[in-house]
């Protein structure tokens, strides 16, 4: 894959600030728990406190009941997506995830 000649190509230090903004930890976003969520694809949920912690850490005024809430209308669900780990995710996400492993499954 060749790049255009005008793009710009990022430092060490810009590309490390670059994943830290996407994934929400240069300063806390003003985003509800379900987008957050999306926004991050996944969270590890093996041990009950880590998605908590991960949102807390991330989002601005963050309450445990929201994403609690979000999990009792599914709208956040617990899978076990990669190698058995549990974790949250966005019902939206879940489903997409599902319509590409068929996909996947159908062109082999």
């Amino acid at each position: 894959m060749t790049r255009a000649a005008d793009a710009p190509v990022l430092s060490l230090r810009e590309l490390n600030r670059a994943t830290l903004a996407r994934q929400m930890l240069l300063e806390r976003a003003k985003l509800d728990v379900v987008t957050a969520v999306g926004r991050l694809a996944a969270l590890q949920a093996q041990w009950a406190p880590s998605p908590y912690v991960a949102l807390w850490s991330r989002l601005h005024g963050f309450k445990r009941e929201r994403l609690w809430s979000a999990i009792e209308r599914h709208a956040v669900v617990r899978a076990r997506l990669m190698r058995g780990t549990l974790h949250l995710v966005s019902a939206q996400g879940r489903r997409d995830r599902a319509s590409a492993r068929a996909a996947r499954q159908s062109l082999q």
